[in-house]
């Protein structure tokens, strides 16, 4: 009689492994078919009426009509995002909780802040780019420059004398202009505030010069001619302002810089789901009705997938620390 090899597995024996092992994988695979059975939140680090939070509102609206399920905004502000990305890094990994990250969560304020309580490519899991915004370059109506060119021109005639507004320390709008000073040699002194509002209240009456501050906020006294708009900061011209042209096409060749919003999971969420939001979305801002809100908003769509977007945030990162490094920024 021919003994049993017993380290020899039967193709019986393969089988049956072959389905206990994928058992686990079954109730995970049904809670994503089944998905969303409850309220899902969308996090904002900012306050309510802001970009981000409009953003996160016009998308959550329409991924609940899809899903009939509600998708809740919950504005957690403070540390420049931090707070509520750390909330969401350390939340249940379960698909209910999302992020609608910045520049500053996901990529700028490492930089900025000494202690970081979470890693935003470790913790975080990224699922898409919603969109990006246009920076837009302005001037007091009371300096003489009507045109990039001009304004280079100017400074250089008086370097340190031109003061620039920012939202904040490690802000888009600061670091974009760091990366305008950086490419041009220009000296400007830079003057931050607690949010755009008070800053472009300063650039209206002449206290500061300059500002490259998020087209969203800026736009309105550009429109009602409180200040001059001389260009914006992304590679194409913006297609609610034809005639305004790019910096890089206004003398600063190369020039881009542009603040982003996306969505991002606690990092050991299920793939499914994340595949799930991210197509949801990624239709969305396909769709005429979409690209014509977002627009609407001072908002470019921009979609792709999840790899899209984890390739786009560590391109930002890299970039960012240069302007920052440049910039002379220190943790604190």
């Amino acid at each position: 009689m021919r003994s049993l090899d017993c380290s020899t597995p039967t193709r019986r024996s393969v089988l049956i492994g072959a389905a206990l092992g994928a058992l686990p994988l079954l109730p995970r695979r049904a809670r994503a078919a089944e998905w969303p059975t409850r309220p899902v939140k969308f996090v904002v680090p900012f306050a309510a009426g802001g970009t981000t939070d409009i953003l996160a509102r016009v998308v959550a609206a329409k991924v609940s009509e899809e899903f009939g399920q509600q998708f809740i905004v919950e504005n957690k502000v403070g540390a420049g995002g931090n707070i509520a990305a750390d909330y969401v890094a350390k939340s249940e990994p379960d698909g209910y909780t999302f992020i609608v990250g910045t520049p500053g969560t996901h990529a700028i304020n490492q930089f900025v802040f000494k202690t970081m309580t979470y890693d935003q490519v470790r913790d975080i899991a990224p699922v898409i780019v919603i969109a990006r915004v246009p920076n837009l370059c302005s001037v007091s109506n009371a300096l003489p420059v009507k045109s990039v060119a001009e304004l280079i021109a100017y400074a250089k005639a008086k370097p340190g004398e031109l003061f620039y507004g920012t939202p904040g320390l490690g802000s888009t709008a600061h670091l974009s202009t760091e990366l305008f000073k950086s490419m041009t040699g220009v000296e400007m002194t830079h003057v931050p505030y607690k949010g755009s509002a008070p800053a472009l209240t300063d650039l209206i009456a002449g206290r500061v010069h300059v500002m490259i501050d998020n087209l969203p906020a800026a736009q309105p006294f550009a429109e009602a001619g409180q200040i001059r708009p001389l260009a914006v900061s992304t590679t194409m011209r913006w297609p609610l302002l034809p005639e305004i042209p790019t910096i890089a096409e206004a003398g600063v060749p190369g020039y881009e810089a542009a603040s982003w919003f996306t969505v991002g999971a606690p990092a050991k969420a299920p793939k499914e789901i994340i595949g799930r939001l991210n197509a949801s979305v990624d239709r969305f801002l396909k769709t005429e009705d979409g690209i014509a809100r977002l627009r609407k908003l001072g908002a470019e769509p921009a979609g792709g997938s999840p790899e899209d977007m984890q390739a786009y945030v560590l391109a930002e990162t890299e970039k960012w620390g240069k302007v920052a490094k440049f910039a002379g920024i220190r943790p604190e």
